[in-house]
């Protein structure tokens, strides 16, 4: 029993130890990260800490580099003001400048404790640089506010050797000097006798302007300069900034980009300058470049009814001397053009015609009805008339069917364009159409006796009056295979056929010589009458002639059937002859 408790309290001990040992670590001191000389003055001691709660103080021990660490030091500093701060946990401390008295490198060993009274001893922390130091003094750079006439810059300053112990200084002569202009310009200069250097820039951007030395002495540098150009007004001067023009035409923008100074306002030369639509999302400028007397010239095709262009300054390269936000609006109305892309007319027997056309619209998108009219002119120059109007848009094909037309003409198609909306009319071009003419080149009549009828007395025929019949041949037409009626045939055409023109031409009579024929084989007419009969849905021509013969009483010529066609009909002519219908008549 007693040694399972000496056991229990062994393990409990060795517990408590191995819980003691974070608590430790948690309560060490500020950590030394490192200790060097200043930059900007060698004898000033820079402490680097990494630290928790609040560093209460820091004390550096100074002694020659090579020393022993047990060697009593030279000089012992206690006077640290944090300088920097890295973070809330990290910082530096950094000392008034040391003085000793022989010049050399030292090792630093640092001793830091917090508030909570902790503290950690760092041995050889750094080294302190007790030496003469090149100094760059009174650097200066002018202006530091160029203006677009300003543009030089020039800094200067000089190159001494301060001594740590004393403060004086030397000038340091024939060392060369780097300057750094618009923040990427270098150039090198050498010191002359007095250890003074000087560079001039034409600065182009502005930006940090700083010197530095970097030679066998060691380092220096100055604090850098910011040189801030000032930007001068502008503006654009146009020569036009109104335009109205056809679809398809371009516009020459000119004008001069000016800048001011003082009251005056002058050309600006050399500046990269654009001109696209004004607020675009997709832009696709036109470019061009002052040139000295400020001029620019910018081309463009308008499009749409109304465009508004804006001539602005290029987004690079940058120039901070003049006020880049200026513009100009530029307007261009544009009058849309039409154009028929389509035209064809067929014409059928009858002289109806199919017309099949299509209009586009030139330098604008638009989904409008529109009227096109469908005019014919006798001559195709003059008389122009319009026979139907087709509701239609653009860019559409559009067909007419059945337009009742003429035996011979000209045919168009006119659109006559819209100013409240900007857009130009236009005609196709002509298209003749027509039919041949038809006429009977030969004819003959032979006697042919017939009983007299019931109606005799009622066509208006003496008794026994001898009739004769007439046959016709040799007929030409326009178009058909179909023969003419042979002798006491009888010939159907359909009922409703321009029955109109062949009453008006039965009773008028042919012409030429087969009607003068006719005449002289015929007895002397009397009278001519014309009926009509119908005939199973057809139309029947009966042409009935009066006068004395050998047979008695009146005779009554066999009914006989008419032919449509497109200009004559095949009809029976009596004398005397008369004018041809006029080609500019309408068959319906």
């Amino acid at each position: 029993m007693r040694r399972m408790v000496r056991g229990l309290v062994t393990a409990g001990a060795v517990l408590v130890s191995t819980l003691a040992i974070p608590g430790t670590a948690h309560a060490a001191g500020p950590t030394v990260m490192t200790a060097y000389s200043d930059q900007a003055d060698w004898s000033v001691i820079d402490v680097r800490l990494n630290y928790s709660g609040t560093i209460d103080r820091i004390t550096a021990s100074l002694r020659p580099v090579g020393s022993s660490e047990t060697d009593t030091p030279v000089a012992t500093v206690t006077e640290f003001t944090q300088t920097y701060y890295t973070s809330s946990w990290e910082g530096i401390w950094s000392s008034p400048p040391v003085h000793l008295d022989t010049l050399g490198k030292y090792t630093i060993d640092i001793e830091a404790t917090n508030t909570a009274g902790e503290t950690t001893l760092q041995r050889n922390a750094g080294t302190l640089r007790y030496e003469k130091q090149p100094v760059i003094s009174g650097f200066t750079v002018t202006p530091t506010d160029p203006d677009i006439e300003h543009r030089t810059v020039t800094a200067t300053g000089d190159l001494v050797l301060r001594d740590p112990a004393t403060r004086e200084t030397v000038p340091l002569p024939g060392a060369p000097v780097d300057l750094t202009f618009d923040e990427n310009e270098d150039s090198t200069v050498v010191t002359d006798e007095a250890g003074h250097f000087s560079a001039s820039d034409e600065t182009t951007s502005g930006g940090w302007t700083f010197a530095q030395y970097n030679g066998d002495l060691g380092f220096a540098t100055v604090p850098w300069v910011d040189v801030r150009p000032q930007a001068a007004p502008t503006r654009f001067v146009l020569d036009k900034s109104s335009f109205h023009v056809t679809a398809g035409d371009r516009i020459d923008v000119t004008g001069t980009l000016q800048y001011q100074y003082g009251s005056e306002w002058k050309p600006l030369s050399g500046i990269p300058l654009e001109m696209d639509y004004k607020d675009c999302t997709t832009c696709s400028p036109t470019e061009a470049t002052t040139d000295a007397d400020g001029r620019f010239s910018f081309t463009k095709s308008p499009y749409g009814s109304k465009s508004v262009y804006e001539v602005a300054f290029r987004s690079y390269p940058y120039n901070p001397f003049v006020q880049r936000t200026t513009t100009a609006e530029v307007t261009a109305t544009v009058t849309a053009t039409t154009k028929f892309t389509e035209f064809t007319a067929a014409q059928d027997k009858y002289a109806q015609l199919d017309i099949t056309g299509s209009l586009d619209l030139i330098g604008r998108d638009t989904n409008d009805r529109i009227s096109v009219d469908i005019q014919y002119s006798a001559d195709g120059s003059t008389g122009w008339s319009t026979k139907k109007t087709v509701k239609t848009s653009f860019g559409s094909q559009f067909v007419v069917e059945n337009l009742p037309g003429y035996t011979d003409g000209y045919w168009r198609l006119r659109y006559a364009g819209s100013s409240t909306k900007d857009i130009k009319g236009t005609v196709s071009k002509s298209l003749r159409k027509n039919r041949a003419l038809t006429r009977i080149k030969d004819a003959n009549a032979s006697p042919r006796a017939r009983h007299q009828g019931p109606d005799d007395h009622r066509e208006g025929r003496a008794p026994g009056a001898q009739a004769r019949h007439v046959d016709l041949e040799g007929v030409r037409r326009q178009e058909g295979p179909d023969p003419l009626p042979a002798q006491g045939q009888e010939h159907l055409v359909p009922d409703g056929h321009r029955h109109h023109q062949d009453e008006r031409i039965l009773q008028q009579g042919l012409q030429g010589p087969a009607g003068r024929h006719l005449g002289a084989r015929l007895p002397v007419p009397r009278q001519q009458a014309l009926r009509g009969q119908r005939h199973g849905g057809l139309r029947r021509r009966a042409v009935t002639r009066t006068g004395s013969a050998r047979g008695g009483g009146p005779k009554r010529v066999r009914p006989f059937f008419a032919r449509d066609e497109i200009l004559d009909r095949v009809c029976l002519r009596i004398p005397p002859p008369v004018p041809r219908p006029s080609a500019q008549s309408p068959l319906a």
